[in-house]
């Protein structure tokens, strides 16, 4: 991770190695320190025994940690290749974002197809997922991509699971949060759309008319899974 981004910063002198090694290096610590915490629960659904291995499917999801974490050293950045007009450089941080969006839905599938699904891996996918949101979500307001307000997509997420923290701490009714139709559904789309966004394509104009359009959904979502925490319905995604 850290010599990639190294290579991206020799690449394009107006990038500042320091400035991009810190978020960089939190993000790889917080993936690391949710690793270590959960390895306990390398473990399929039918049998508690551990995993001699983290399997296959999991690297894949830890290697997508690796890339959101060279997503968030270009978080204190100008955009790559801006300075002197647009250049190559400007479409790495898109690139590299929509890499972590297609192997999102590969380690899924590895995992169905060799049955090495685990309680780590869900908790890691779902865990990395809602960081690349709130990653692109930082670095596509930064470079004037998308609203300010768009900002709550990314934390959405974090939001949602310290407000089921705050209820179960405070000893009030907390309900189950099962798969809700259409939720992933949702989360690819937001996905895919921060990737377009943060590739050198379309203007501000355009993506932020489209952040309307994306943002009201995402968030109508998370509503529905608060009222499955509250007990008013039956389906949520938050784990």
């Amino acid at each position: 991770m850290f010599a990639g981004t190294g290579l991206l910063f020799y690449c394009d002198p107006s990038l500042s190695s320091v400035s991009g090694s810190i978020p960089a290096a939190l993000v790889t610590t917080y993936i690391l320190c949710h690793l270590r915490r959960n390895l306990r629960l390398n473990t399929s659904g039918e049998h508690r025994d551990l995993r001699a291995s983290l399997g296959s499917a999991n690297w894949i999801t830890l290697a997508r940690g690796g890339l959101i974490a060279i997503l968030a050293g270009f978080i204190l950045q100008p955009w790559p290749g801006r300075s002197n007009g647009p250049g190559w450089t400007g479409w790495i941080p898109g690139a590299v974002y929509l890499t972590a969006v297609v192997g999102d839905a590969l380690d899924g599938f590895i995992a169905r197809i060799t049955a090495t699904q685990t309680r780590l891996g869900e908790l890691l996918d779902t865990r990395i997922d809602a960081l690349g949101i709130f990653v692109a979500c930082l670095l596509a307001i930064n470079y004037r991509q998308l609203p300010d307000y768009y900002i709550s997509a990314g934390l959405a997420y974090y939001v949602m699971r310290f407000a089921i923290w705050l209820r179960k701490k405070t000893g009030r009714p907390c309900s189950e949060v099962r798969p809700r139709p259409g939720a992933r559904v949702m989360a690819g789309i937001q996905m895919v759309f921060l990737g377009i966004v943060l590739l050198p394509l379309f203007s501000q104009q355009s993506t932020h008319i489209a952040a309307v359009v994306i943002l009201i959904p995402f968030l109508a979502g998370f509503l529905l899974d608060w009222q499955v925490v509250s007990g008013h319905e039956k389906f949520g995604n938050v784990d």
